[in-house]
């Protein structure tokens, strides 16, 4: 599993366990008809900016669903043809939000990933992403997400880095010792030849979820902050 699916799955999973929020006047995204949908997160900080997201299926070509679209955006949309069939659409909706909608065609049905972004009011600096969470030297941050509407306003970090799963597993172990955390004993217990990694940290009710996988140059990394 891609360290970005499973960011992905990990946003499905706690969606299903989020508490009401504060609403947010986010506008509305035309879908086809007959499309079945769920929210991924009604509010959540994605790399310093506010969005929403969603997803649906519906039983047509992706084809007709992308037509539909460029009916409804008209000439105010980016048709962007993506690898494997998929189209991204983009749609700057009352000058404050971007919209985007990824289709990817599955069989004879489409899925629909949506995205709606409000812009900022001045440059986000990429120094915010990743803050507050120690890291090993050059580590880079792909993505930092807060999700608003969670209890706790539960985090996941995206990285990535030169190192090994186990060397990953090593530092946070003795890093989050430092601050507290006892480590849950793993169903697989983390090896020097392992090519995954994942272990719980626990303090109080709080918790964070560290899995690394081996990849070509190092691991990717996803932290869930709990």
């Amino acid at each position: 599993m891609s360290a970005a699916r499973l960011v992905t799955t990990l946003a499905l999973l706690l969606s299903a366990a989020m508490a009401p929020a504060n609403a947010v006047d986010w506008p509305s995204v035309p879908v086809p008809q007959g499309a079945r949908g769920e929210r991924v997160s009604d509010h959540m900080i994605y790399n310093g900016l506010s969005m929403s997201a969603s997803r649906f299926t519906v039983d047509q070509p992706i084809a007709r669903v992308r037509a539909f679209y460029l009916r409804q955006w008209k000439d105010q949309v980016a048709d962007t043809p993506m690898p494997h069939g998929r189209s991204v659409l983009g749609h700057l909706s009352g000058g404050r939000y971007y919209v985007t909608v990824e289709l990817t065609p599955v069989g004879d049905s489409t899925e629909g990933q949506i995205g709606v972004m409000r812009l900022p009011d001045r440059d986000l600096s990429r120094q915010v992403l990743g803050k507050g969470f120690e890291r090993m030297p050059q580590t880079q941050v792909a993505e930092d997400i807060v999700y608003m509407d969670t209890p706790q306003r539960v985090r996941s970090l995206r990285l990535s880095n030169a190192y090994s799963p186990f060397q990953n597993e090593r530092f946070y172990t003795r890093r989050l010792a430092a601050q507290g955390y006892a480590k849950t004993p793993a169903d697989t217990p983390c090896a020097a030849a392992s090519d995954l990694c994942q272990v719980r940290y626990t303090r109080g009710e709080r918790r964070i979820t560290v899995t690394a996988i081996r990849a070509r140059a190092g691991s990717e990394i996803v932290a869930v902050l709990e």
